[in-house]
C-alpha cells in the first residue's frame, strides 16, 4: 500500500517511496527569527519596492522630463551620505535598525524636494523658485528638525540614533534642494504633462473650503475621534512578541510540544549566576528555595530541580559528614553483630555484606559531578552553561500557563519580578528586560511630543511676526490630525508600539510641512483678488502651486504606506495603519480647513 508523509514546506501531503508518514516540525529563538526576517524581507519586497515603482511612472507620466527621477532622487541621496557621515564624525557608528527606521523620514526629504521642482515646473525660473521656496522649505526643515532633535533627549540609543541621523539627512537634503538643485535646472528643456497638470489645478481650484457638509462631516471626524482619545486613551504595548512575526509552522510545533507535555502551559527559563559552576550551585539552592515559596503561593506550577541531579560540593560535604557521623564504630560493631546472627538463619553468608561496610568505613571526598559525564552532553548544556563573558549559569525550566506569559499583571510577570529582583538570578526572556524599558520610553515620547508641538508652536509664532491668529491657524491642522491618529487608533482598537511610536514623529513632521506650505501660500495671495501686477497674479497663484506639491508628495507617501496595510508583518502593519491615518488627515484638514477658517478670520477683519 502505498502511503503518504507530511513535508515541513507545506501542509500537502506527497507520496513517499519509502512509505513512511512523516511531518518534521522544529521551533525554537534561531528558527523564529528566521522566518521573521524572512517575511519582513518578502513585505518590503513586494508592498514598498511595488509601490515606489508605480510611484516613479506617476512622477515621470506628470513630470516628462527624463532626468526629473535623478533630480528627485539626488537631494535624498546626497541627505542620506550627509546623515552617514555626521553620525561617524559624531559617535563613529550607531544601530544599523535607526537606519532603517530613518529611511522612512526620507519621505519628509523627499516632499521638500518635490516641492521645488513642482514650483519649477510652473514658473520655469530657478531665481524664482529660491525666491518662493526658500522661506516655507526653510521652515518646514527647522520645525521638522526640532522634532526629530528631541529624541536625543530620550534614554535609549536607538532613538538618539534616528534623532541624529534623521536631523541630519533633512538639513542635507534641504540643502542640497535650495543650492545645488537649481544649478541642474535648465528652463529651455523644461516639459510637464499639461493634461495631467490642467487635472491637478481644477483639484486645486476645487472650493473643497466653501461646501458645509464636508466642513461638518470633518468636524464630526475630529470630535468623535477626540471623544474617543479621552474616554481611554490609547494603550501602549510593551511586549515585544506581538510585534514579531509567527510562522505557522513554528506556532504549529509549540502548540504540538505543549500539547504532548503539558496541555495550555508553557515553560520559561530562569537560571542562576556564578563565577565558578560550584558558585552557580550554591546561588541555584537560593533560586529553588524562592521557587518553593512562589510554588506555595500558587504562582509557580513545578520547575526543573538542576541541583537535585548535580549536588553542590558543599552539600556533598555536609552529606559525606553526616554519614561519617552517622557510622560510628559502636554503630558498625552493632550492624556487624545484628548480620552475623541473622544472616545464617536467610541462607546468607555474612561476608556478603563486606563490600556495604567497606563502603561505610572509607574516606570520601566532593566532585563535581558535572565534570564526571554521568549525564550526556547534550543534555546536560541545557541545564548549565558557561556564557560569553566568562559567567557560569544554572538553568531551570520553570512551568506556567500560556495566559500569564502574556500578561503584564499575572503570574508571569509576578515571578519574574521576584527573581530578577534577587542578586545572581536572572529571568532568561529579553522580553521581559525591554518591557520596563519600553513603557519607560512611552512616558518619555508623550512628554516629548508635546515639546516638540510647542517647539514647533514657537517657530511659527516667530515666522508669523506674532500674529496669534496666523500662528493658531498654522497649528491647528498639526494638532487635530494627531488627535484623529490617536482617535482612530482607539477606534479600531490599534496600539502603541516600539515601530509606529518612532514612526509617529514622521507624522507630525509631515503634517507641520503641509501646514507651513498652505500658510505660506494664503499669506502670499492676501492681496486684491483683482490687483493687475505680476508680482499680485503669480502670490495668489502661488497656493495653487503649494498644494501641488502637496499632492504630488501626498500621492507619494500615500500610495507607499498603504501598501504596508497588505503586508503579514505585524509591526508593518502597524506602522501603516498610524502613517496613513495621520497623512490623510495633515491633507485634508491644509486643504479644506485651514483655507475655510483663514477666510473666515480676513472676512471678519474687513
Amino acid at each position: 500500500m502505498q502511503q503518504k508523509y507530511w513535508g515541513s514546506s507545506g501542509d500537502v501531503p506527497q507520496t513517499s517511496p519509502k512509505g513512511t508518514q512523516v511531518k518534521v516540525c522544529y521551533h525554537g529563538s534561531p528558527a523564529r527569527g528566521a522566518y521573521n526576517s524572512w517575511q519582513t524581507k518578502a513585505d518590503l519586497r513586494n508592498t514598498i519596492v511595488g509601490s515606489l515603482i508605480v510611484v516613479l511612472i506617476f512622477i515621470f507620466i506628470c513630470f516628462r522630463n527624463w532626468n526629473t527621477i535623478p533630480l528627485l532622487l539626488l537631494p535624498v541621496a546626497f541627505g542620506t551620505l550627509f546623515g552617514l557621515a555626521m553620525m561617524y564624525f559624531i559617535k563613529g557608528q550607531f544601530s544599523l535598525l535607526a537606519l532603517g527606521i530613518g529611511a522612512i523620514v526620507l519621505g519628509v526629504a523627499l516632499s521638500y524636494v518635490l516641492h521645488v521642482i513642482t514650483h519649477y515646473k510652473y514658473v520655469s525660473d530657478p531665481v524664482q523658485v529660491l525666491r518662493d521656496q526658500v522661506t516655507p522649505v526653510f521652515l518646514g526643515c527647522l520645525t521638522t528638525i526640532g522634532s526629530f532633535m528631541g529624541l536625543i533627549f530620550i534614554n535609549t540609543e536607538l532613538l538618539q540614533d534616528f534623532g541624529l541621523f534623521a536631523s541630519f539627512a533633512i538639513v542635507g537634503t534641504t540643502a542640497f534642494s535650495l543650492i545645488f538643485l537649481p544649478q541642474f535646472f535648465n528652463p529651455v528643456k523644461n516639459k510637464r504633462n499639461r493634461r495631467a497638470f490642467a487635472i491637478i489645478d481644477r483639484v486645486n481650484a476645487y472650493p473643497f473650503d466653501r461646501k458645509k457638509p464636508l466642513l461638518i462631516v470633518i468636524g464630526l471626524i475630529v470630535a468623535v475621534c477626540v471623544a474617543f482619545y479621552f474616554k481611554d486613551g490609547v494603550d501602549f504595548d510593551a511586549d515585544m512578541r506581538n510585534i514579531g512575526y509567527f510562522s505557522e509552522n513554528i506556532t504549529y510545533s509549540e502548540e504540538l510540544v505543549r500539547a504532548k507535555t503539558h496541555t495550555g502551559d508553557k515553560q520559561q527559563y530562569f537560571a542562576s549566576s556564578g563565577a565558578t559552576m560550584e558558585e552557580a550551585l550554591d546561588n541555584f539552592a537560593l533560586l529553588s528555595a524562592k521557587l518553593d515559596t512562589l510554588q506555595q503561593q500558587g504562582l509557580v506550577k513545578s520547575y526543573t530541580p538542576t541541583s537535585t541531579l548535580f549536588v553542590p560540593q558543599s552539600v556533598q560535604q555536609q552529606r559525606i559528614d553526616a554519614w561519617h557521623n552517622f557510622w560510628t564504630e559502636e554503630r558498625l560493631n552493632q550492624a556487624r553483630e545484628l548480620i552475623r546472627r541473622s544472616a545464617p538463619k536467610q541462607d546468607i553468608v555474612p561476608s556478603f555484606f563486606e563490600p556495604f561496610f567497606d563502603a561505610a568505613t572509607q574516606d570520601y571526598s566532593p566532585s563535581p559531578l558535572y565534570e564526571q559525564g554521568i549525564v550526556p552532553y547534550g543534555l546536560q548544556s541545557t541545564m548549565m552553561e558557561q556564557s560569553a563573558d566568562g559567567k557560569y549559569l544554572c538553568f531551570t525550566s520553570v512551568r506556567c500557563t500560556n495566559d500569564s506569559v502574556r500578561s503584564d499583571t499575572t503570574a508571569y510577570q509576578q515571578i519574574c519580578r521576584a527573581i530578577s529582583t534577587m542578586p545572581n538570578m536572572m529571568v532568561l526572556d529579553t522580553y521581559f528586560y525591554t518591557q520596563d524599558t519600553l513603557l519607560e520610553l512611552n512616558d518619555d515620547f508623550n512628554v516629548l511630543q508635546w515639546v516638540s508641538m510647542a517647539f514647533v508652536f514657537l517657530v511659527l509664532l516667530v515666522s508669523f511676526h506674532f500674529k496669534l491668529s496666523h500662528t493658531l491657524l498654522g497649528f491647528l491642522p498639526i494638532l487635530a490630525s494627531w488627535v484623529i491618529v490617536l482617535g482612530a487608533m482607539n477606534i479600531f482598537d490599534r496600539e502603541f508600539n516600539l515601530i509606529n511610536i518612532i514612526i509617529s514623529t514622521f507624522i507630525f513632521g509631515i503634517g507641520v510641512d503641509y501646514s507651513i506650505f498652505v500658510m505660506n501660500g494664503l499669506l502670499a495671495g492676501q492681496s486684491d483678488t483683482c490687483a493687475e501686477t505680476d508680482r499680485e497674479k503669480r502670490d495668489i497663484q502661488l497656493l495653487s502651486y503649494h498644494k501641488t506639491a502637496i499632492l504630488f508628495s501626498a500621492v507619494v507617501l500615500i500610495v507607499t504606506v498603504s501598501s504596508m496595510l497588505f503586508a503579514r508583518h505585524p509591526s508593518i502593519t502597524s506602522v501603516g495603519f498610524a502613517t496613513l491615518v495621520g497623512m490623510v488627515s495633515a491633507v485634508v484638514l491644509s486643504y479644506v480647513v485651514q483655507p475655510f477658517l483663514f477666510k473666515l478670520l480676513t472676512r471678519k477683519k474687513k
